[in-house]
């Protein structure tokens, strides 16, 4: 009777969250709700993103997370994205993952072994990411993560799989509405291009070699987007341009 009661209990909370989820006005609200909800059910960050590349034709673009900024900035600073163990992980699963499992869905390489381990010290010990896989749109990952080192257990990931489900159907209504006069810092191909480059750990002149230009000229390009985001680190203008859209992590490969 008593985990009839919690299972209840759960439900209600669940019921509570859709309907919030409704009242949201923007992705800003969303993005409240969400962080709220994943509070309560003991979980400490999340994170729901798709990548688009606007230079090919995408519309829509998605990128809400609470992770920690630091953890952010070294994802890109050291180009964990391209070995993410998590995402390689969720590629061969149609209905997510807890992170202590990752290991029985890939042979775990060193490297990524060494980006859970940064991970975890970044305070993400344990989550589960969930893929949501819509045709004809770009996947989407939900992840939930506590820094408590133990195993989600049967409820948790089931709450958490409904959470993502139900967060991602109100983003994609959001993005609908919002994408009509959502305003974001415009940029050229060329400091697209740029900008892929330094993602990829590529200095001003190894770029002015790869697209023909001059250093100088480099330069400028992407102090130019800085300016424009307002931001100070590079690793900032990366994330941000991703963040905008003009970039996903294929691109940055």
């Amino acid at each position: 009777m008593a985990n009839r009661i919690k299972d209840c209990g759960r439900l209600d909370d669940l019921t509570r969250f859709a309907e919030e989820c409704a009242r949201a006005e923007n992705l800003g609200d969303l993005q409240g709700t969400i962080d709220a909800a994943v509070r309560e059910l003991g979980f400490r960050w999340f994170t729901l993103l798709h990548n688009v590349d606007l230079r090919h034709g995408g519309g829509q673009r998605l990128f809400l997370t609470t992770y920690p900024p630091a953890w952010l900035e070294e994802v890109l600073e050291e180009r964990h994205y391209i070995e993410d163990p998590i995402h390689a992980a969720c590629a061969r699963t149609p209905s997510g993952l807890a992170w202590d499992r990752v290991g029985d869905v890939l042979e775990l390489s060193s490297r990524q072994r060494s980006i859970l381990k940064r991970a975890r010290d970044h305070d993400l010990a344990a989550g589960y990411s969930l893929p949501i896989r819509t045709p004809g749109e770009p996947e989407a990952i939900f992840t939930v993560a506590r820094p408590r080192d133990e195993p989600l257990d049967a409820a948790e990931i089931l709450t958490a799989r409904l959470l993502g489900s139900v967060a991602y159907d109100r983003a994609r209504e959001l993005l609908g509405e919002e994408m009509r006069t959502l305003a974001f810092v415009s940029l050229s191909p060329r400091q697209v291009e740029c900008i892929a480059l330094v993602a990829q750990g590529k200095s001003d002149w190894e770029i002015a070699q790869i697209l023909g230009l001059s250093r100088d000229t480099v330069h400028e390009y992407v102090e130019s987007a800085r300016r424009r985001y307002g931001v100070r680190r590079r690793t900032q203008l990366v994330l941000r341009a991703v963040r905008d859209g003009h970039l996903n992590m294929d691109a940055l490969l």
